[in-house]
C-alpha cells in the first residue's frame, strides 16, 4: 500500500488550562462509551468505534487515538471500546463554535481519523484474505505502530475475532493466516502475543517525516 501524507493536527495537552476547563472521561482498558450530541477528542490512547443502528447492533468504522475527534449528532450513535487505556475530551457545539482553537482542532481531528478509516476501508478491499490483513495490519501499524529493531510492534493486543471484523475475514480463518504469514517471515508474535510486522519500521508514526 502506497504511504499518503499524514494530516497534521496538534491535540490539547493534558496539562493546559484549556484541557482543564473541559470535561475528560478516564477509560480503563476494554471500558465502553456511548457518544451522543457531543464533540469528543482524544486525549491519550487507544480505541475502538463503532457506529451503533436502530436496532442496536454495532458497525465497525475505525480506530482512534490521540488527536482524533468523533463528532456526534441526534442522527449517529456511536459506541466505542478502548484498547487501552483512554482519556477523551468532551465538548458540545456551542463550546466549539465559541472556542478560538477548538474548531481547528476539531477540524483537523476528524481529518485525522477520516484519514485512517479510509486507508483500512480501502485494505478490506484487497482481492485475497491474505493480502486483505496484511494490509490491515499494515495501516494499523502506521497509525498506532512502535519500533523495535525487528519491525513495527502493534501496542495492542488485537484478538482474532476483532481482526475477523476489521477484515470481514472468519476468525477462522485469520488464525490460518496469521500463521502463514509467520512463516512467511512477516510478522512474528512472541510470549506476549503482540503482532510484529518484520521489515516495516518505516510505517511507525514516529518514523514518518
Amino acid at each position: 500500500m502506497g504511504m499518503m501524507s499524514v494530516p497534521l493536527y496538534t491535540p490539547i495537552d493534558p496539562a493546559t488550562t484549556a484541557a482543564k476547563a473541559y470535561p475528560a472521561f478516564e477509560l480503563g482498558r476494554n471500558a465502553s462509551l456511548v457518544l451522543r450530541e457531543r464533540v469528543w477528542l482524544i486525549q491519550t490512547g487507544i480505541i475502538e468505534i463503532n457506529l451503533v443502528d436502530s436496532d442496536g447492533n454495532l458497525c465497525f468504522i475505525g480506530l482512534g487515538t490521540a488527536g482524533m475527534a468523533v463528532c456526534g449528532s441526534p442522527d449517529l450513535c456511536y459506541e466505542i471500546q478502548a484498547l487501552s487505556p483512554s482519556r477523551l475530551l468532551s465538548f458540545t457545539a456551542a463550546e466549539v463554535h465559541a472556542s478560538a482553537h477548538l474548531p481547528r482542532l476539531i477540524c483537523e481531528g476528524q481529518q485525522y481519523r477520516q484519514y485512517y478509516s479510509d486507508l483500512l476501508l480501502k485494505a478490506g478491499h484487497y482481492p485475497t484474505a491474505v493480502q486483505r490483513l496484511y494490509e490491515v495490519l499494515v495501516v494499523l501499524g502506521q497509525m498506532i505502530g512502535v519500533s523495535t529493531p525487528a519491525g513495527v510492534r502493534l501496542p495492542v493486543r488485537f484478538t482474532h475475532a476483532q481482526l475477523s471484523r476489521y477484515t470481514g475475514i472468519t476468525r477462522v480463518t485469520v488464525t490460518r493466516l496469521l500463521h502463514h504469514l509467520r512463516q512467511q517471515q512477516r510478522l512474528w508474535w512472541g510470549r506476549d502475543r503482540h503482532l510484529i510486522l518484520l521489515g516495516q519500521d518505516s510505517c511507525c508514526p514516529k518514523n514518518r517525516g
